[in-house]
């Protein structure tokens, strides 16, 4: 696991008001983790890819793009 995507899930966990909601996107994940937000953006897609993240609201529906850990994620960062 890269430490890329490692900040991402941890930012994404502190940010989230609740286990399985987050209403954070990409920005404001990449402002909290200062990190830039195209990785930010490429981290998520992987993740969620990869099933670490659940999807929260989308962009379609909501008008934003937000997810959160979900606990597979929590597990790998220890929060779980």
């Amino acid at each position: 696991m890269s430490e890329n995507k490692l900040n991402v899930m941890k930012a994404i966990y502190a940010l989230s008001d609740e286990i399985d909601y987050n209403i954070y996107e990409a920005v404001d994940i990449a402002e909290y983790a200062r990190m830039d937000e195209s990785v930010v953006e490429e981290s998520i897609r992987e993740l969620y890819d990869e099933g670490y993240l659940g999807e929260c609201m989308t962009l379609g529906d909501d008008g934003y793009d937000t997810f959160y850990l979900n606990k597979k994620g929590r597990l790998l960062i220890g929060v779980e």
